[in-house]
């Protein structure tokens, strides 16, 4: 059967890992299977996800993996490691199949335009439960007795009650399968997003959009890719996605990317995985270079000096490079003839969906910047972004008044991002970090701000994001194509909210380089 995505999404979990591999040996081309499927019409949990949905001729089926020790004490289950590291939980693996089964059936309906039934069962593959409890019978389980055979597995999938129901109103047909394929697949959960400056080690799940999902199923017969994309495009999660998909198949890549807070967040991100992150050097031994923030690295010295490490080199090696085609560049503009070298020698994608930013974020940054940051979907609910009249003397004040207002509005201190223009280091930066040290907190590479909001230099947050982002010190902007970039990077950092503190002048600025008459009066 084949399985999507072609390689295992967590590979440090060994239960997982062996429910993949039984699926994969299944022979059974007319239907499919995919690992982690986000489910956000789940009953109770804002969201939640299935370890595997085989989607057959025979119907839907959702499978709730148990990895490691399950044992069950009273009504308490205890799910262990191999570390013996446990968590212990009052909910059944029933109920939660259950609950995700029927959240599975509400999404797929929708889509569908009508009723869609799905059988579900529970996988304990790395031990034995003897335990004879009403909850889940053997017809619903397959613990190490059933796992260690694929065929025995293949003959338990295929004996999973119908419940009450007639089987044939499980039942696919051909066209049906196809229809879900094309639901499911792309929505697969793929990697956690590194949000807020590693603000902590909590995980977001992101979803994959088609281009993205296109991409990572082109990588093993496209040795060379180029990859390009405005901010908030997922072009980091993708480079990330990519290096964990080379490493499964055998290879030695290393993602190379300059040095900031968001190296430091990919570091700790693909030091499980084994993927090194550098800004320069590659590894000896490399034979996959992932180069992410690849706009800093289109020049003959920098382009040189990364192809020369690599088996192959340009034209022949290895290689992924992700860029943004706008603004997004510190330091000097990418080469023209640098760029057409990477486009000659790779097959390229354009990433235009938008996946961090609202609407109306995205087309603010459009309007004021004429930058194609791709087609938001998520819905801003008519929260514009705002541009706030200060002078030198009130501006400090007037950016306090305003985050301690979000705070008060229920905003939590660690989803606000206070950006500043030049080195982050001018009078309202450190104003703030004066007044309001119980919420804010200097961004640094090697630190980490859980439960802070941070205050940052613009271009030192590239490549991160912030559900609330304010920008500060904006007399400091230049106002040139560097002043265009830095303010790009800044306003392209926001998910939600996005306010902009300016005096007349920085007023005068953007109305230069703003489609005429967008900037109105000031909030």
């Amino acid at each position: 059967m084949k399985v999507y995505p072609h390689y295992l999404l967590r590979p440090q979990l060994r239960g997982e890992g062996a429910v993949y591999d039984l699926l994969s040996r299944i022979g059974d081309d007319s239907g499919f299977a995919v690992h982690s499927v986000n489910l956000p019409e789940h009953e109770y949990k804002r969201w939640a996800e299935a370890d595997f949905v085989l989607v057959r001729r025979d119907g839907l089926i959702l499978l709730e993996v148990k990895g490691g020790t399950v044992t069950l004490a009273g009504r308490e289950w205890r799910y262990e490691n191999a570390r013996g590291q446990a968590i212990v939980s009052s909910e059944g693996p029933a109920k939660q199949a259950i609950t995700a089964a029927v959240a599975l059936e509400k999404m797929l309906g929708s889509h569908l335009g009508r009723k869609v039934r799905c059988r579900w069962g529970v996988v304990f593959p790395l031990c034995r439960f003897s335990k004879a409890i009403a909850e889940l019978p053997p017809s619903r389980l397959a613990d190490d007795s059933i796992c260690n055979d694929p065929a025995q597995f293949s003959e338990w999938l295929r004996r999973i009650p119908f419940d009450r129901h007639p089987p044939d109103e499980f039942s696919l047909s051909d066209e049906d399968v196809d229809a879900i394929r094309s639901i499911l697949v792309p929505e697969f959960s793929a990697t956690a997003t590194l949000g807020l400056a590693v603000r902590s080690a909590e995980q977001q799940i992101v979803s994959l959009t088609s281009q993205q999902f296109a991409v990572l199923e082109c990588l093993q017969s496209n040795p060379r890719l180029t990859l390009s994309g405005g901010a908030g495009t997922g072009k980091t999660e993708l480079a990330a996605l990519c290096a964990r998909a080379e490493k499964a198949a055998g290879r030695k890549p290393a993602i190379v990317t300059p040095e900031s807070p968001l190296s430091a967040a990919l570091t700790r991100k693909m030091k499980e995985f084994g993927v090194p992150v550098v800004s320069r050097s590659l590894p000896v031994g490399t034979d996959t270079l992932i180069v992410d923030e690849g706009q800093d690295y289109a020049n003959p010295a920098a382009m040189t000096a990364l192809f020369d490490q690599l088996p192959g080199g340009l034209s022949g090696g290895r290689w992924r490079w992700f860029m943004d085609p706008n603004l997004q560049f510190v330091g000097t503009p990418p080469d023209s003839q640098c760029l057409a070298a990477l486009t000659a020698n790779s097959t390229s994608f354009i990433l235009n969906r938008n996946v961090r930013s609202t609407k109306e974020i995205v087309s603010t940054i459009q309007a004021i910047l004429d930058a194609d940051v791709g087609i938001s979907q998520i819905d801003g609910f008519g929260i514009r972004v705002e541009f706030h009249d200060v002078t030198a003397e009130d501006e400090a004040e007037t950016a306090r008044r305003l985050i301690m207002s979000f705070v008060e509005e229920g905003v939590p201190p660690r989803d606000i991002a206070v950006l500043g223009a030049g080195d982050g280091e001018g009078p309202v930066c450190r104003a703030l970090l004066s007044s309001l040290r119980t919420v804010l907190k200097r961004a640094s590479p090697s630190a980490e701000w859980s439960g802070y909001g941070v205050v940052s230099a613009i271009n030192a947050f590239r490549g991160l994001e912030a559900k609330v982002v304010v920008l500060v010190d904006l007399d400091r902007l230049c106002t040139n194509t560097r002043g265009d970039a830095e303010l790009y990077i800044g306003m392209s950092r926001a998910s939600a909210a996005l306010h902009l503190l300016v005096s007349q002048a920085v007023r005068s600025y953007l109305g230069e380089i703003s489609r005429a008459g967008y900037i109105g009066k000031g909030t």
